[in-house]
């Protein structure tokens, strides 16, 4: 019974080590993968997308409410834009849109229930950019995510 435990440990220590470690190896060689918010239709959109090992994320992005409406090319207000590996770990953030910019990076929040966190990094790249920068580590691995929005016209690009 002890031969069993200690091999389904193994197998199972084994298994995380490997899938993280060719996940960081992923976010350095394929392109860049995105999704784009509408800021016309508002509202939350969701979306599932994989990754080139197949691996499911889900993208969302939801408009605050708010309680007076400004007239602009690009819809002012707040988004809230979230990534999340289900039953692994979730980080969203917020971005205020005023006048064709955003204006503010701010709420940002992340959450491991396999592994931690090490770095937490909210930015405003430029005016049209922001980007949430963590590092998640999961036993000896180490790993990369970016979670940026982007300001394009009417939309926002959201880059994982």
């Amino acid at each position: 019974m002890k031969k069993l435990i200690f091999l389904l440990s193994s197998l199972a220590f084994f298994s995380f080590f490997t899938a993280t470690k060719v996940q960081a190896e992923e976010s350095f060689s394929s392109p860049e993968s995105s999704v784009v918010y509408d800021l016309n239709q508002g509202g939350l959109q969701q979306f599932e997308v994989k990754n080139d090992l197949g691996e499911t994320y889900t993208i969302s992005i939801e408009e605050e409410p708010q309680f007076f409406i400004m007239a602009s090319a690009v819809k002012s207000g707040t988004y809230k834009i979230t990534k999340e590996k289900a039953l692994q770990w979730k980080a969203n953030y917020k971005i205020d849109v005023s006048n064709n910019k955003i204006t503010r990076a701010h709420s940002a929040s992340a959450t491991a229930f396999t592994g931690s966190f090490k770095s937490l990094l909210l930015k405003v790249d430029s005016s049209t950019q922001a980007t949430y920068y963590l590092k998640r580590t999961i036993l000896l691995a180490e790993t990369s995510i970016n979670l940026r929005a982007k300001l394009a016209g009417s939309s926002i690009s959201i880059t994982y």
